[in-house]
């Protein structure tokens, strides 16, 4: 929004897109060089365009256009030139100066609170030196990526690069739009400091008023234990050479092999008093705990392995989320952010440092790994077709605060999260996020909706990725 003469003082290059203001169109970019440099320059990224004969198909003699077209790597997006040209004459034809205040004044809102929440400010604060952009400073990326992803989740769209929130309001942003995305952005804070168990000695008091000691709370529980009142459920499948593994394409990745049960001993010459066996397993092996580390985008946290995470966490309340009716008349059946919510309205918001886990009742099919992973025959088809989370679901949950998301299938995604944008979501987004995820959970009808207790403790591994798990739930008798 401010002025700017590339000749005024002289540039070398200008590099510059019509997006942000012109806001509902593809944008059209903008590049300007200095005559004197073109012809010394030799962009790397070229087209056909590129060449004096935009026709030559002889790449043996390419040749660099004398002149601008030198950048023009191939052919443009004609509807973005469509989209794009009415736009920019629409606001040629505007009051610069009029759309200029406009600007500044929904940024002072914008950094008036962004102040009240203690966001620093890494864009000019001065409106003299700043555009019409604004970049708030968020603790790591995986905050600022959370907040993207929960904020649109609720229609409004904003960006983040490393950990900067960038937030750039144009000539069709309402005043109180600003207002509802920190209205939401408090609030999603808020819950994200909650969401390391055991980091928060107020959370109980604030939350629930409950000012009962703990070591009463404790010994009521072994009592309930002991007494029947509260069941223990096994959440795990049987671990056997049949038990249903994971499978990618060969040419793209190599597979864990199957399970194997050795046995050292049974009361014999071997070892006359006891039995015991050896394994052969991989760590996402049946039932299963992924750590962070499994996956690139989790690969920084020193905390990100089973043998390094904070075990406070992993117990946890759970939050059981029944969509065994659709997965069973759609086996690609994918929970929303929209299902989330209306879940919510019924049972009660999912909490901070909570578990979240989707109820298909898909275990029934553990027996079989072909029904169980439910592949497509052929290596060209689309892959797996089981139920799983879309990316709204993981950015809303997220945004809550979990300390983890977990599936009946054999993987946190859905079988067909490949072909999804982001793809993997449950993966990229959840250890991103510092979270876990679990797989094959069985037995999870047992479970209601809310109330129970949820135990997944992997194996303490050396810089494990994963490991199987006996994962157990603590349910009220009823």
């Amino acid at each position: 929004m401010l002025p700017f003469d590339a000749q005024n003082p002289k540039v070398d290059f200008v590099l510059s897109t019509s997006l942000k203001w012109i806001c509902g169109t593809p944008g059209a970019g903008i590049l300007s060089i200095d005559k004197s440099m073109i012809a010394e320059l030799s962009p790397e990224a070229r087209g056909w365009f590129s060449q004096s004969n935009p026709f030559s198909w002889d790449l043996d003699k390419f040749e660099y256009a004398p002149d601008i077209r030198r950048f023009d790597s191939g052919t443009p997006s004609s509807m973005a030139a469509v989209a794009s040209l009415p736009a920019l004459i629409w606001q040629a034809q505007q009051d610069q100066a009029e759309m200029t205040a406009w600007n500044r004044q929904l940024v002072d809102r914008i950094i008036r609170r962004a102040d009240a929440l203690d966001l620093p400010l890494q864009s000019p604060r001065d409106f003299n030196r700043r555009g019409g952009s604004v970049m708030l400073r968020f603790p790591d990326m995986a905050e600022a990526a959370a907040m993207v992803g929960a904020l649109g989740v609720e229609g409004f769209s904003v960006d983040f690069r490393g950990q900067l929130l960038r937030l750039s309001p144009g000539v069709v942003t309402r005043p109180e739009a600003i207002d509802d995305i920190f209205d939401i952005t408090q609030t999603i804070i808020a819950r994200r400091r909650r969401r390391f168990a055991g980091h928060n000695p107020s959370y109980r008091r604030k939350n629930t008023g409950d000012t009962t000691p703990a070591d009463t709370v404790l010994g009521a529980l072994g009592e309930m234990l002991l007494s029947g009142a509260v069941r223990v459920i096994d959440c795990s499948a049987v671990l056997r050479p049949s038990t249903p593994l994971l499978r990618l394409p060969e040419d793209f990745a190599v597979n864990t092999p199957p399970i194997e049960i050795h046995r050292i001993c049974e009361y014999d010459k071997d070892g006359p008093w006891w039995a015991w066996n050896w394994l052969k397993l991989g760590e996402h092996s049946g039932t299963h705990f992924d750590a962070p580390h499994h996956w690139l985008s989790g690969k920084e946290y020193t905390d990100g392995f089973t043998d390094t995470l904070d075990l406070q966490r992993v117990v946890a309340p759970v939050n059981v989320i029944d969509c065994t009716r659709e997965a069973t008349e759609n086996p690609d059946f994918l929970l929303t952010a929209r299902h989330v919510k209306d879940w919510e309205a019924q049972h009660g918001d999912v909490g901070a440092g909570e578990w979240v886990v989707m109820r298909t009742d898909w275990d029934r099919f553990s027996h079989d790994p072909r029904l169980f992973l439910n592949e497509d025959p052929g290596p060209q088809e689309g892959g797996a077709h089981t139920p799983g989370p879309s990316p709204d679901c993981i950015d809303y949950l997220l945004g809550k605060g979990i300390v983890g998301w977990g599936t009946q299938c054999v993987g946190t995604d859905a079988g067909m999260a490949a072909t999804f944008n982001p793809p993997f979501p449950a993966h990229n987004s959840l250890h991103r996020d510092n979270c876990f995820g679990l797989a094959s959970l069985c037995n999870l009808d047992q479970l209601p909706p809310k109330g129970a207790i949820l135990i997944a403790t992997p194996l303490k591994i050396e810089q494990g990725t994963g490991s199987p798990i006996r994962a157990i739930a603590l349910v009220a008798r009823t």
